[in-house]
């Protein structure tokens, strides 16, 4: 009996161990048997012990064996993203079980045995707090990552950080540092994302921006304790200086910029898309795409109701300065129902000196507040969409240097000369000739030749108008004789109108008795009339043409002691030889003035053009 008892207490024994060695073995195995069937969580547990809800619904999402798997790996109580519980503005009152440790999703992007057992889809989470700073710098990381709603309060470190695609669309974030960083797919910070930082994206490469209804606002970034950096000339919401952004970067429908968004010296391949977006940075610039090249269009427009977010966002709105100063733009620039705000002295409005626009310039319904700027000096356009209505102030425009090809058609500001000379008035003082010539040549290449000529005569009268009243008393003479030297042919009118006037005079001078042959220079007079030979229009001619001799003022010439009566016209005349003598002095002055304007004036000595 007792060997009985031996045996089965042998044999439990042996089957207990056997037991217990299987088990030891298998734990030596992580991941091959864990809690759900998923071998990712049993791997991850190993390192993150107590795993969270939400981290268990991360890595049972993520494992590449669930064929079954959402959307999104749900960390809250609701899988639709509209749902107010997952909304990150209440993350406050969100419960420990939906963090996720920032670890977590560095060891799942990095660890190459987690790696292997992840989707191709890569993390996709829908409502997590992410708890502690997300630091993926200097990593490659094979998936995409989507954390759709999340709150993400520490900074993220993203510096050279290279992905095929990131979403934060709808999510909270705090500063993100990503110098740098190589996104080959999308960056979708868009549809309720709200940053409350600096995000840093100074020469990233981008595949396409999407930031459509994003929040970006400034805040002191709690690594930087310089505070004077933070003037609002430095208060960068977005940074993008250098950037590549293959395709179409969108500030759209709803998006909102509370400081600087930065795009110095950016390269975007397609459109730069700012419909309806706000721009604000009161008193400095808001949006600064200063020597930025951009393939496609630029666009400051109204933005319809959007289906994908449900609102109407309306007028584009910049508090502060566009500028856009050497920007290289492929298609066109189009501000039409955009307002610009500011205070009074400060700088608000655009800023594009030396812009070059391969298409035209829309400013159509555009609101100009406080003195509001447009600055287009040096740029060039094709061509000019613009309403009259929409122009800033006077003293607000600069054109000087501005080229273009012609004005857009109905509904836009005509271009005929007296419209767009009102508009080259609107610059600051002092007299600049470009916008005048430029505005000629392209009234003389479209068929308006007497526009042209308007447009230069004005620029001579703003032209001698700086010189004080002796200016003023030049000009007027060289705009009656001959308008500046473009309309030359007026001083043959005025020489005719000084002839037939000497012709006049001078026969009236003959009939008084007053003209008396040239002596001793000339013979004797004879007995008979002495002027009989003198033909009064000949001898106007002869006083008035410089360099003709037709022997007429050399033979006769008024008597300054001389005087007499004439009749005209029933009007008795008393005629007085000097004043005559001094008349034709007058008129021999005159004629060599005409002269020498009308060659000037036919030669091009004088016109500007």
């Amino acid at each position: 009996m007792r060997r009985r008892v031996a045996a089965l207490t042998w044999c439990a024994l042996v089957l207990g161990a056997f037991i217990a060695g299987s088990s030891c073995q298998a734990a030596s195995i992580p991941g091959e048997k864990s809690e759900g069937g998923s071998r990712l969580v049993g791997l991850a547990a190993t390192l993150f012990p107590n795993l969270t809800r939400a981290e268990r619904a991360l890595l049972n999402h993520a494992d590449v064996r669930n064929v079954g798997r959402g959307e999104f790996a749900v960390a809250g109580i609701s899988a639709n993203p509209a749902d107010p519980s997952n909304d990150p503005a209440h993350a406050d009152n969100w419960d420990a079980q939906r963090n996720i440790r920032a670890g977590l999703i560095r060891w799942m992007s990095v660890d190459p045995d987690a790696i292997r057992l992840i989707d191709p889809q890569g993390i996709r989470v829908l409502g997590a707090r992410i708890a502690g700073p997300l630091d993926l710098s200097q990593v490659r990381v094979p998936f995409a990552i989507t954390l759709r709603n999340c709150s993400i309060p520490a900074t993220m470190e993203l510096s050279s950080t290279e992905i095929p695609s990131l979403s934060l669309r709808g999510s909270s974030t705090g500063s993100i540092h990503g110098a740098a960083i190589e996104v080959a797919g999308v960056l979708d910070l868009s549809r309720g994302y709200h940053s409350k930082g600096v995000v840093n994206l100074q020469s990233a490469q981008l595949g396409m921006l999407h930031a459509t209804a994003g929040h970006f606002e400034f805040a002191p970034d709690p690594q930087d304790i310089s505070e004077e950096k933070y003037a609002n000339s430095a208060r960068d919401a977005l940074n993008l200086i250098y950037a590549d952004v293959r395709a179409t970067a969108a500030f759209t429908f709803g998006f909102e910029a509370d400081g600087r968004i930065e795009l110095y010296e950016a390269k975007i391949g397609a459109d730069l898309a700012c419909d309806g977006g706000k721009f604000l940075n009161s008193g400095a610039i808001a949006l600064d795409a200063s020597w930025a090249s951009i393939g496609g269009g630029v666009s400051f427009v109204s933005a319809e109701t959007d289906k994908i977010v449900g609102s109407k966002t309306g007028r584009a709105k910049i508090n502060g300065l566009l500028q856009f100063v050497g920007a290289r733009v492929g298609s066109y620039f189009s501000v039409d129902r955009a307002t610009f705000e500011g205070k009074q002295g400060e700088p608000h409005g655009l800023s594009a000196p030396g812009m070059q626009v391969n298409g035209f310039f829309l400013w159509n319904y555009v609101v100009m507040q406080n003195g509001a700027q447009l600055d287009l000096s040096g740029a060039s356009v094709t061509s000019i969409l613009d309403q009259e209505r929409s122009w800033p102030a006077p003293g607000n425009l600069q054109i000087n240097g501005l080229t273009y090809t012609g004005f857009g058609g109905p509904p836009f500001t005509p271009g005929d000369a007296e419209t767009r000379l009102r508009w080259i008035g609107l610059q600051p003082g002092g007299y600049h000739p470009q916008p005048y010539r430029q505005l000629a040549k392209v009234l003389h290449e479209t068929g308006d030749d007497a526009g042209a000529v308007r447009v230069l005569i004005a620029s001579g009268d703003a032209s001698f108008e700086q010189y004080g009243w002796q200016g003023r008393v030049l000009g007027w003479i060289l705009k009656v004789t001959i308008g500046y030297g473009h309309r030359p042919l007026r001083a043959i009118v005025w020489s005719f109108a000084v002839i037939i006037l000497g012709a006049f005079i001078v026969a009236i001078g003959k009939r008084a008795g007053v003209m008396r042959l040239t002596w001793p220079e000339n013979t004797p007079p004879p007995t008979e009339d002495p002027t009989a030979e003198m033909n009064p229009l000949l001898y106007s001619i002869d006083v008035f043409v410089p360099f003709v001799n037709l022997h007429q003022e050399h033979y006769w010439w008024p008597s300054a002691e001389a005087s007499g009566e004439c009749r005209v016209l029933g009007w008795n005349i008393h005629v007085n030889g000097g004043i005559l003598r001094a008349y034709l002095w007058t008129q021999i002055i005159a004629g060599w003035l005409l002269s020498a304007i009308f060659i000037a004036g036919v030669t091009g000595l004088i016109r500007s053009d």
